[in-house]
């Protein structure tokens, strides 16, 4: 017996300590508060978005293009500052926002038209079709200009939100033909001081474990449990486990339970459909059972997802302490940290990572025809958002968000070290290079199908996919 537990360790005892400080800046960044105003328009969102993106956008357009400086092709590039005052034929390059319209996207006034509007709506799998590509527009103040280039449309992957600007010529009455896109000057970086940082010290990140009473505990959920606290594998699984020094489940822990259908209406309460609870209190049992195990051996960190028990919009609230049962004593402790989605986390070392449970990339997907089938889609998306310094772009258009009156959090005023999205298609990682600036993109598939769990270096960024089957 002694020999087979040769190598295990006790509890936390030789786990390595984690680092993550209990106040850090942008922590409260997406926390909502108790007063919460939901009778404001959306438009404000929209102008403080254009206000913070454009200058950095043009700052960008100027050093590619210039104004009257550069020539191609016998015609010299001119900056025109809003759209209405494009000139047909004329080589020009023009910023605002972009707009998508397309055939499946959500429309609260056919709703009302309909009679629909008090129950939440079936979310389209798509956008688009097979027959219907987005039209893609260029919006400002003063007016909307239709962009024409479909190979660069579809390679750019610009969605409803994103601030950029554009170069080309308008080839007939409000249709544009660009020929090159600009972003935005990328926020500031902070400082990391990586020589403190040990060698060793990882943080795990699951998404995507869908705990369903009715299927109890999924046999990979329980190996990971118990190889996550050094109980399970030989010497190199146990001392990899011991060098972990945080677990981050990012979304979608409870499974969702479809409603059943009620027909009669007779007897339906007032309050429609959307009163519908969509969850288990079994399921919470269970997943509490399973997390009170993990958290005698390392610290945990829990971000909300679609399926949780929680509110639809983003940024969504973590997750209230009832939810928790028995670990709810150690909610907000060291043990055991409830955060909102989407969510910056802060190393003592300075390293700062941005995280959310993947709405954002998967609303994108719904823009293209395939949406993102591969981890090749999934990273270029994750880059996209870097890209554009806007996290969440197609919100509020295509994704219920708050209506925020003077502020986008989604747009980045900082950008991230590391940047992680949970709940895809498949696991993997990528360096993104934006000039002064490199962000490391994580991508974090969903357990319940893949049985992955994504291991980062706090240090190198080096990851390793561990998979449990």
């Amino acid at each position: 017996m002694e020999k087979l537990n040769q190598g295990l360790f006790e509890g936390s005892s030789h786990r390595a300590k984690t680092t993550f400080p209990a106040d850090f800046k942008n922590k409260s960044l997406y926390s909502l508060g108790s007063e919460r105003k939901y009778a404001r328009q959306f438009f404000a969102m929209y102008e403080h978005r254009l206000k913070m993106l454009k200058p950095r956008v043009d700052r960008e357009a100027h050093k590619i293009w210039g104004h009257n400086s550069r020539e191609v092709n016998g015609k010299f590039i001119q900056h025109k500052e809003k759209i209405l005052d494009i000139v047909s034929g004329e080589l020009c390059w023009v910023s605002g926002t972009i707009f998508a319209d397309m055939k499946h996207k959500l429309n609260i006034l056919h709703d009302v038209e309909k009679g629909t509007d008090d129950m939440l709506p079936q979310i389209p799998s798509k956008y688009v079709d097979d027959d219907n590509d987005a039209v893609v527009m260029i919006e400002d103040e003063s007016g909307r200009a239709i962009l024409h280039n479909p190979e660069l449309l579809n390679t750019s992957g610009l969605v409803t939100g994103c601030v950029v600007g554009v170069l080309g010529i308008e080839i007939q009455a409000g249709i544009f033909e660009i020929m090159e896109i600009a972003y935005p000057t990328p926020a500031p970086q902070g400082d990391r001081d990586e020589e403190s940082t040990p060698e060793d010290q990882w943080v795990a990140f699951v998404s995507g474990l869908h705990v369903d009473k009715e299927t109890n505990m999924d046999l990979r959920l329980l190996l990971f449990q118990q190889w996550v606290c050094g109980e399970l594998g030989g010497t190199d699984d146990t001392s990899t486990a011991q060098n972990i020094s945080r677990l981050v489940i990012v979304g979608n822990s409870i499974a969702r339970a479809e409603p059943e259908v009620n027909d009669d209406f007779l007897t339906t309460n007032n309050f429609g459909s959307k009163n519908i609870s969509r969850f288990l209190p079994g399921s919470l049992l269970v997943f509490n059972d399973w997390l009170a195990e993990v958290l005698v051996s390392l610290p945990v960190t829990i971000i909300p997802g679609e399926t949780d028990p929680c509110e639809v919009c983003l940024p969504q609230q973590p997750m209230h302490r009832s939810l928790f049962g028995k670990n709810s004593a150690y909610v907000n402790t060291d043990s055991l940290t409830t955060l909102t989605n989407p969510t910056w986390i802060e190393d003592a070392n300075g390293l700062r990572a941005l995280v959310t449970s993947g709405q954002n990339i998967d609303d994108m997907g719904k823009y293209h025809r395939a949406g993102f089938q591969g981890l090749k889609e999934v990273l270029n998306a994750m880059a996209n958002t870097m890209k554009w310094q806007n996290i969440i772009p197609t919100a509020p258009d295509t994704l219920y968000c708050y209506p925020f009156e003077d502020q986008d959090p989604f747009t980045l005023d900082e950008t991230p070290h590391l940047y992680v999205v949970g709940n895809q298609v498949e696991s993997g990682s990528d360096l993104l290079d934006l000039g002064r600036y490199k962000v490391h993109l994580v991508s974090v598939s969903k357990f319940s199908e893949t049985g992955e769990v994504v291991l980062v270096n706090m240090k190198t960024f080096e990851t390793k996919i561990v998979n449990f089957s």
